[in-house]
């Protein structure tokens, strides 16, 4: 089990694309497997992402690599796999070629006897699988073999999803940085603007004019609601309605129905007057 955490530990400082390039090198140099593949599951297709061999088959008829290069099969053609996602459960395949839920175009290019197969779970939702052998040899790969890759697997799990956070974290402070640089650069265009006295205008009561000059009477904390305000920091970093969306986990249809409702409570004309109100404020 040290080896198993380990092998997975050593692909933390990584980024997720990276991880997702050397796990099956880790697999082979940690465990007692010579031949690894890590696959992508994305609804009901399986996409071998990278094959790695020890380096004494390099050149031979075990690397397929080839074959695992843009492949793309559906899961209804490959049963095994089928219910490694179902199930979410490992599984020990000792003879591939005779068991009838394998799926053969692989078996026959890889000149597989024998391998072990575990799904990589984040979430609850199988987001992908790692197969592994050790090509050339007679005896079968046991429970034992099947275990390893198993706990290998959780373990990769965990550390991909630790990547990708930190990627995610990293975009939104990007964004963040962004929005209140062009803030700021707004807020001092702003004051520099030279002020001369106008005779008072006849305006509609919702004209972007008289929306402007009321800005800053309106607290934004004031009026809008929890759920309005969660939406308008996002705003505030320049996302659009379908990326708010999939954060907040709600329809762009809502998103779209609370963005008119925070414009009409700001008394604002456009999302990006909403943006800058809400950044003078927060900064305030």
């Amino acid at each position: 089990m040290r080896a198993v955490h380990d092998a997975a530990a050593g692909l933390r400082d990584l980024a997720s694309d990276d991880i997702v390039q050397a796990a099956p090198l880790a697999i082979c140099s940690a465990l007692p497997f010579a031949r690894a593949m890590i696959s992508a599951i994305s609804g009901s297709l399986w996409r071998p992402q990278r094959l790695h061999v020890q380096p004494e088959f390099d050149g031979s008829p075990m690397d397929f690599s080839d074959f695992v290069d843009c492949a793309e099969f559906s899961l209804s053609e490959a049963r095994l796999e089928t219910e490694l996602v179902r199930r979410r459960v490992p599984a020990l395949v000792p003879t591939p070629a005779d068991d009838d839920r394998t799926f053969k175009e692989i078996v026959i290019a890889s000149q597989c006897s024998s391998y072990v197969a575990a799904p990589i779970v984040s979430k609850g939702r199988v987001i992908g699988l790692v197969h592994a052998d050790r090509p050339g040899l007679r005896e079968s790969l046991d429970p034992d073999d099947r275990d390893r890759l198993d706990a290998f697997a959780t373990f990769f799990a965990l550390v991909y999803e630790q990547a990708v956070l930190r990627e995610r974290i990293h975009a939104q402070r990007s964004r963040l940085a962004a929005s209140f640089d062009a803030t700021d650069t707004m807020l001092e265009r702003m004051q520099k603007t030279e002020l001369a006295l106008r005779p008072r205008l006849n305006e509609h009561p919702r004209s972007p004019l008289r929306a402007v000059d009321e800005m800053s009477t309106v607290e934004v904390d004031a009026v809008l609601t929890f759920r309005e305000r969660e939406i308008l920091s996002h705003i505030a970093t320049g996302a659009t309605n379908n990326q708010i969306a999939q954060m907040l986990v709600i329809s762009e249809g809502t998103v779209k129905s609370h963005v008119k409702h925070i414009l009409k409570k700001l008394r604002v004309p456009t999302r990006a007057a909403a943006a800058v109100l809400y950044s003078h404020q927060t900064r305030r």
